[in-house]
């Protein structure tokens, strides 16, 4: 067995080798410069740039510029590393609450660059809306449905005006019994037989003597 020993140099630049060395089994190759083709690069990244540079064998220089598009942010990080990053996009915003103005609770948005924006928290049916602090609204349901109060008072055939212990919605609000006889509301001309302003009830013509408390009001609301 034939034991082959090949001497190489060591060239600074492609210019300075003549023939390249292979293998194949156990023969060795030459191969001329003039027979490879093709240019090989090194790639790198130039500093205050975010750039890719490809220097070629051939002395040949090229490079792949990288820009930052919407929402990306471009950065060199090292001679061989680029950084590609997302950025926020829009306005922030700081939320707090709003003094109470009517039946409304202002919900502030707070700009940090924009404009700033308020959404107002109205009071419904049944609910009630308090700023309690300056980032706390409280939302609270209030009692509904019906109450029904009872009056009673004496006629004596003169008076004709007497105080509710509440204000009425309406007239509509009330049914009136007189010595356990029902009331109604109008006579048969149309004409309102009691009136309501406020807590005081008149009526159109003065009750009759009554006993004691013979005059009952009931107030629904």
């Amino acid at each position: 067995m034939a034991v082959k020993f090949s001497q190489f140099t060591t060239g600074s630049s492609l210019a300075d080798i003549d023939y390249f060395v292979g293998y194949k089994g156990t023969d060795n190759i030459q191969v001329a410069k003039s027979l490879l083709s093709g240019t090989t690069y090194t790639i790198d990244v130039p500093a205050a740039t975010t750039n890719i540079n490809l220097a070629g064998s051939d002395s040949t220089n090229d490079a792949i510029t990288l820009t930052g598009g919407q929402n990306i942010t471009l950065s060199r990080t090292s001679a061989n590393e680029i950084n590609i990053a997302t950025t926020t996009l829009g306005d922030t915003y700081t939320i707090n609450a709003g003094a109470k103005v009517g039946s409304s609770v202002p919900l502030q948005l707070d700009a940090a660059a924009g404009t700033d924006s308020a959404v107002s928290l109205t009071e419904g049916a049944g609910i009630t809306l308090t700023q309690t602090s300056a980032t706390e609204i409280t939302v609270a349901a209030t009692a509904t449905g019906t109450s029904v109060v009872k009056d009673q008072f004496t006629g004596n055939n003169s008076t004709t005006a007497f105080t509710l212990s509440v204000t009425p919605t309406a007239a509509a609000n009330l049914n009136i019994f007189i010595s356990g006889v029902y009331q109604n509301s109008k006579d048969s001309g149309g004409t309102a037989n009691y009136t309501v302003a406020g807590t005081t009830l008149t009526f159109a013509t003065a009750p009759p003597t009554t006993a004691a408390n013979g005059i009952e009001v009931v107030i629904t609301q």
